[in-house]
């Protein structure tokens, strides 16, 4: 699969929270809840014409 081209990010689509602005993009979920009680992901998404992966907690992150 080393060929393949993404046309969007892998993962569930999503909203991010950075810099009091939302940005769509794509998450990938940790397995289990951290010791803090929260879920935990790996976003990728697109600001200011830059690919930005990111972890983010639940509270940053909102379902599409």
């Amino acid at each position: 699969m080393d060929n393949v081209v993404w046309l969007r990010p892998p993962g569930r689509a999503c909203l991010v929270q950075s810099d009091g602005e939302w940005w769509e993009g794509a998450v990938v979920w940790e397995e289990a809840r951290r010791e803090d009680g929260l879920w935990w992901g790996t976003v990728t998404y697109r600001k200011g014409g830059q690919v930005i992966t990111e972890v983010h907690s639940q509270h940053d992150l909102r379902a599409r």
